[in-house]
């Protein structure tokens, strides 16, 4: 390869990275209102109940594909609260992402809430007899 195409495609690779940095194409975080998250919005989920050990959860991963567990295991005991917490995070990848979640907790408390970046956009807590279910949404 002569110095002048190896200097012409150096050209071309530079103007089509930064084509695409500019265009969201990249891998920073995206400066899109919390309201509508997409590319490159940081997505975090975060589950609380009275019990350890949880019936299902369902929320849209990061390519927008519907996504259950059941018998989800929550990690960090408050003793303060005496409530279980456990969270997912994860980096969308589509232009539009869904950030429904829905939790059932296998005591009479769940609350879910979902954080875009750094803003909080869902928080919903449900007190019930027993099987307490919230929805993000």
């Amino acid at each position: 390869m002569t110095r002048t195409r190896f200097v012409i495609v150096g050209l071309v690779l530079t103007v089509i990275l930064g084509g695409l940095l500019a265009s969201g194409h990249g891998a920073s975080p995206a400066d899109a209102s919390p309201r509508y998250p997409g590319n490159g919005d940081r997505i975090t989920v975060v589950l609380t109940s009275d019990r350890q050990y949880n019936s299902a959860v369902s929320w849209y991963d990061s390519h927008n594909r519907m996504r259950r567990q059941s018998d989800v295991p929550l990690t960090r005991f408050d003793r303060r609260t005496r409530l279980w917490t456990g969270s997912m995070v994860y980096t969308s990848r589509v232009r539009h992402q869904k950030i429904d979640t829905l939790f059932q907790s296998n005591g009479r408390f769940a609350r879910c809430a979902v954080w875009v970046n750094k803003t909080k956009v869902r928080d919903t807590t449900v007190r019930s007899a027993r099987y307490a279910t919230t929805y993000c949404r």
